[in-house]
């Protein structure tokens, strides 16, 4: 890669990452998982706490958002630090309790159905749909797919993610390679639906991207 890419490595790379690697995510995503997306919807960061911060500023503080209880215990202490609201929402066998969801004030749903933690669930066809109706029935609700874990499977091709098969741009799609490189290799990426992706350009694109290019383009032919 040093050799290859030495003008590439002396130019700062655009807030949502190189777009070699971002051409390579866009690839990796539409064969494994069926999303087809482009590559500057993809934003590229130094791990998902990095990219949560992004998705709290493009969203706004002034949201509530909801995070499954049991949950992974860092994600309310992560939207408390950022001064967001955010309120706790009961998991069954099926994932995201949808009649606790309804009553809350949520406006955010922070969710990881393909392997919640820390129970290990996947979530059911039927309360996927349930909440992508969700968020169509009020303006302003969106749904933050974290998808943890979901590389790794006994048998068969992973389960169909939110982003996917929503029509209607309110899922955000994020994941990493903590799990599959390990967790001391800090990058994660970020999946904007079209109209959030032109407004993170617009209010966010002043930022630095935090991952090393020569990181990021060591990875996009891996």
């Amino acid at each position: 890669v040093m050799n290859e890419y030495q003008e590439e490595m002396m130019i700062n790379p655009p807030c949502g990452g190189v777009m070699e690697l971002r051409k390579s995510i866009s690839s990796y995503l539409k064969e494994f998982c069926a999303m087809y997306v482009r590559p500057e919807q993809i934003i590229i960061g130094a791990g998902s706490q990095v990219l949560y911060q992004l998705v709290v500023q493009l969203l706004g503080r002034q949201k509530v958002y909801a995070i499954e209880t049991p949950g992974y215990p860092l994600l309310a202490k992560m939207y408390a630090a950022l001064n967001a609201k955010f309120c706790l929402i009961p998991v069954d066998e099926q994932g995201v309790n949808v009649g606790a969801l309804m009553e809350s004030n949520a406006d955010i749903l922070h969710v990881m159905p393909s392997h919640q933690f820390p129970t290990g669930a996947v979530m059911s066809a039927s309360r996927r749909r349930e909440l992508l109706n969700w968020t169509r029935e009020a303006p302003g609700r969106f749904i933050i797919e974290d998808d943890y874990d979901s590389e790794f499977r006994m048998h068969g091709r992973p389960v169909a993610t939110l982003f996917g098969i929503d029509a209607a741009g309110k899922v955000l799609y994020l994941n990493s390679f903590a799990k599959s490189l390990g967790s001391a290799f800090r990058i994660a990426y970020l999946v904007l639906p079209e109209s959030l992706a032109q407004r993170f350009n617009a209010e966010l694109g002043f930022y630095s991207n935090t991952v090393s290019p020569l990181d990021q383009l060591a990875l996009a032919p891996f």
